[in-house]
């Protein structure tokens, strides 16, 4: 997608096994209102994947195992 002038971008900065929902629902309400998106990981190279995570948590625990 071109960036015209008016148009927004934003540098979403992400990290491996961050919270699924602190990244994909800024990114979704982002894209919603036509904003452009850069996400960059560090050590990652253009095309890697960016892992994410998906906590239950249970009581005052954060992570079960």
């Amino acid at each position: 997608m071109a960036n015209s002038k008016s148009q927004k971008t934003v540098l979403l900065l992400c990290g491996d096994y961050m919270e699924d929902y602190e990244v994909m629902d800024p990114l979704q309400a982002l894209l919603a209102y036509g904003v452009s998106i850069d996400a960059f990981c560090f050590g990652k190279k253009a095309g890697d994947i960016c892992r994410t995570a998906i906590h239950q948590p249970h009581g005052h625990q954060v992570v079960s195992l």
